[in-house]
């Protein structure tokens, strides 16, 4: 009786050790994939290299990254500076600085000049995937708090 226990014990302890063993090669790792200031690219369709959340920023704005080329549209996507009360202060394009008919990231540069100013200096970069559809499902958006100076 007492051998039959100890073997039944044995062989539960080597199937839960299987188990883990087996189970551990199972697990994905997850990336950050809607987090703007990750470091790593996986899953974002666009990353700005020069300006970062809450940095001061001065008159031109000059903007540089990178953007999947599904973001651009005849090689540029939109971009805007809006002020706290949603005001437009300013708005030009990004242009892609290679081919932009693929799926992989293309470097694109912009310059934003604004005139207009907001009482409380802090503003939005606003980055807009090119949508000539108007469809709002294909729509996406990056935002980036700057504060002006």
């Amino acid at each position: 009786m007492k051998k039959s226990i100890i073997f039944t014990i044995i062989i539960l302890i080597i199937i839960t050790l299987l188990v883990l063993i087996f189970d551990i090669g199972r697990k994905e790792v997850k990336t950050p994939e809607n987090d703007i200031n990750a470091t790593s690219t996986v899953g974002m369709p666009i990353v700005v290299n020069n300006i970062k959340d809450n940095q001061i920023v001065s008159n031109p704005i000059k903007i540089f990254g990178k953007a999947r080329g599904n973001w651009f549209f005849e090689a540029s996507f939109p971009i805007q500076l809006v002020d706290a009360d949603g005001n437009i202060l300013a708005s030009t394009a990004a242009k892609a600085d290679g081919d932009w008919m693929t799926t992989d990231f293309v470097n694109f540069s912009a310059e934003l000049s604004y005139t207009k100013s907001t009482s409380t200096r802090r503003a939005l970069l606003v980055l807009n995937k090119d949508n000539p559809s108007g469809n709002p499902d294909f729509d996406q958006s990056i935002f980036i708090p700057v504060i002006l100076k």
